[in-house]
């Protein structure tokens, strides 16, 4: 696997810590998902530099860091399809002095791209489950269709495309 494309977003990741270091900020954990999320996790490899993470409800002072991103998309909870407790699934990227990134487990990776389930969230699921927990996938998306605080039209869509991923994939 080629690992460039990995080693840019790092280097985005450690301007930013250097950054958060020097003028002292404070920033909750930062949980990446979406094809940043599958590349710094190293799950696969394939072109993308858009760094994809959920929105905590972060301060001002982090849009200072995340603004060196360049091009970054924070995923609102009420639109994106992740199930509770993500935190404990997540994988600590290592390396870092003062901001802690995380990757989401594949499995939570897989079922936030259900709620989309574009031709390339397909290709990528295609990778991902090979070695994916799936008893694990079948509670996360058991978990999702039961929060109570998701757009009724995300849910409906992820309802409808989990029934094509337990179809092609005996999920």
């Amino acid at each position: 696997m080629d690992l460039k494309n990995r080693e840019i977003l790092l280097e985005l990741l450690h301007d930013a810590d250097d950054f958060a270091t020097l003028k002292k900020i404070k920033c909750p954990p930062v949980y990446f998902l979406g094809g940043s999320g599958c590349i710094l996790g190293e799950y696969l490899d394939r072109a993308t530099f858009d760094l994809n993470f959920i929105d905590i409800n972060y301060s001002a002072s982090a849009g200072k860091v995340f603004r060196l991103f360049d091009r970054f998309d924070m995923l609102d909870l009420y639109v994106t399809t992740v199930a509770q407790n993500f935190e404990k699934r997540a994988i600590s990227l290592s390396g870092f002095d003062t901001l802690e990134f995380y990757v989401l487990s594949k499995e939570d990776i897989i079922v936030s791209k259900l709620g989309r389930y574009s031709e390339k969230d397909r290709e990528d699921i295609s990778t991902l489950i090979k070695d994916s927990n799936k008893d694990l996938l079948v509670q996360l998306i058991i978990n999702v269709v039961n929060r109570q605080v998701l757009s009724n039209r995300i849910k409906q869509e992820f309802i409808k495309n989990s029934q094509l991923l337990r179809d092609e994939y005996n999920v």
